[in-house]
């Protein structure tokens, strides 16, 4: 059922059971409600994802996921009172523009007159949708990990990041650090917003478990030249290298850190984690380097035997079939449909406030892991999600 490197296939995941992802999806809605409404309806979501441009090797994934989370939920739909509820999506391209970004959500507000928005796969675009979200009173699920997406909360009542808190990713990197006694850390940090949470994140993580920060470099915007960047870090004599990035800049980065002679360790944060990491031209040059993620990442195999893991896995059955291999970074808009599907079922409701409200009515597993939105905390993945997997072969192995 495996291939060579110990992933699943098309072939494999087509006899997989995939009956299995409608009712799974289905789960994190059928929490008790107190209401007898006989209403059917379409829920209408709209989303704002890089298709093209800055961020499209994570964007494209999030339409991907998007098709197979709708398409399971649609199979049977979503528990509304005694009817059901449809969930339809808009999709529009931002290109990585935060502009083009802004103008997408309002049109989907105002024209498409949707209930909730899903995208910012980068922090740039994310920024330029939040000031549009709060003041039209619909809510924003963000997919990024970057810094004061989600707070102040006076300012972002209606903004929910699904990705991991920088805060949390620096803590699993800094302890893994101290267990193989690498004392001098250097960082190499993208030159956009999501590079920033990890600059701010990192040095009280290592200071609180006794590591020292010898230099910390940011790779130039344009995406290429990384040479300069790379020998400054060399130069810094460090035990390990924290390359925090997006992909493809994080391979590309730990490419030009490997080229220039670096045969330390090398550790990567959660958006690193597209299939063309390993699978696209610096993947080589990824062999032993380590990634904190949620343990969607590793695929099927390792997913626990619960009804969350479960979900996971015949959310991974499914995605394989329709494009062939899996990415861990997909199934945020994924989870995000269940977030929304979720509070559309506790409230019976359609209406954005409403959903905001039910949005926070308690802890909520995804595919991913659990969201646990709070009105004090509208912030990430649980961190309890997040562990360590290496780079082996080309595929990434979970760690114990």
């Amino acid at each position: 059922m495996y291939d060579a490197t110990g992933g699943l296939n098309r072939r494999s995941a087509l006899k997989g059971g995939l009956g299995l992802v409608t009712a799974a999806l289905v789960a994190a809605c059928s929490d008790p409600v107190a209401s007898d409404a006989g209403e059917t309806g379409e829920l209408v979501i709209g989303a704002s994802l890089e298709l093209t441009g800055t961020g499209s090797a994570l964007g494209k994934l999030q339409e991907q996921a998007l098709k197979v989370g709708v398409d399971e939920l649609n199979a049977i739909g979503i528990p509304y009172g005694e009817g059901r509820l449809y969930i339809r999506t808009v999709v529009k391209d931002n290109g990585g523009n935060p502009a083009t970004a802004m103008q997408n959500i309002k049109d989907l507000i105002e024209n498409d007159r949707v209930s909730a928005v899903v995208g910012g796969v980068t922090v740039e675009t994310a920024r330029a949708m939040i000031p549009v979200a709060e003041e039209s009173k619909v809510p924003l699920l963000c997919l990024n990990s970057g810094d004061e997406i989600s707070v102040p909360l006076p300012q972002r009542r209606f903004v929910y990041q699904l990705g991991p808190n920088p805060s949390d990713t620096a803590s699993v990197m800094a302890r893994d650090l101290r267990r193989q006694d690498l004392t001098t850390v250097a960082v190499l940090a993208s030159g956009d917003g999501h590079g920033d949470a990890g600059v701010h994140a990192l040095p009280r993580a290592l200071t609180a478990t006794g590591r020292t920060l010898v230099d910390s470099v940011r790779l130039p915007k344009s995406g290429r030249a990384f040479d300069a960047a790379a020998q400054r870090i060399i130069d810094a004599e460090p035990d390990a290298v924290i390359v925090w990035a997006q992909a493809p800049i994080s391979a590309a980065a730990t490419a030009a850190l490997r080229n220039a002679g670096y045969t330390g360790k090398i550790f990567l944060d959660p958006g690193a984690g597209a299939d063309e990491t390993l699978n696209g031209p610096n993947g080589a040059a990824l062999e032993g380097a380590y990634i904190v993620h949620s343990t969607v990442l590793a695929g099927a195999p390792t997913m626990a035997t619960t009804p969350s893991g479960r979900a996971a896995r015949a959310f991974i059955f499914r995605y394989i079939q329709e494009y062939g291999a899996f990415s861990g970074f997909a199934p945020y808009a994924a989870d995000a449909l269940s977030l929304v599907a979720t509070a559309a079922r506790r409230a019976v409701s359609t209406d954005p406030q409403r959903l905001r409200g039910r949005l926070e009515g308690g802890p909520i597993e995804g595919v991913c892991g659990a969201y646990s939105f709070q009105p004090i905390s509208h912030g990430g993945l649980e961190p309890d999600a997040l562990t360590l997997f290496v780079a082996r072969r080309g595929a990434w192995v979970r760690l114990s």
